[in-house]
């Protein structure tokens, strides 16, 4: 069965957890959903993946560039990072931090995610020079 794709429309501040919030009518089984603990690429799309698991296959949740800015001020602030649903219900992300920080270095100065992706990662992250 192919993932079910879901797309972040909006992202949300409550103290020190930023909330990345879906428009989709699976929100009443995300507390049924399993956290993978583990997060892809689609360099083509300009995105970050976090993967979560259901019986009927693996949950997509896809987060473009757009916004990239407030997930680096999330990982500056080591914030909770939390999936909301239309209906109100919350799961946390519980791997999302580190995975993004491995992604985000991993990402530079390799060829295999493409340069458009590499550029936008640099671009909004910085590199880890500059973080020295």
């Amino acid at each position: 069965m192919m993932p079910l794709r879901v797309n972040v429309q909006s992202t949300a501040w409550n103290e020190n957890k930023l909330i990345l919030l879906v428009q989709s009518d699976v929100g009443k089984e995300l507390s049924q959903w399993k956290d993978s603990e583990r997060m892809l690429v689609d360099s083509d799309g300009l995105a970050f993946i976090y993967v979560l698991e259901r019986e009927e296959g693996f949950i997509y949740i896809s987060i473009d560039h757009n916004h990239w800015n407030e997930l680096k001020i999330g990982l500056q602030k080591k914030a909770d990072f939390v999936i909301k649903s239309v209906t109100g219900e919350e799961r946390e992300l519980t791997a999302f931090s580190r995975e993004m920080e491995f992604l985000t270095d991993n990402i530079q100065g390799n060829a295999n995610y493409g340069q458009q992706m590499e550029n936008e990662v640099i671009k909004v992250f910085g590199t880890e020079e500059e973080a020295q």
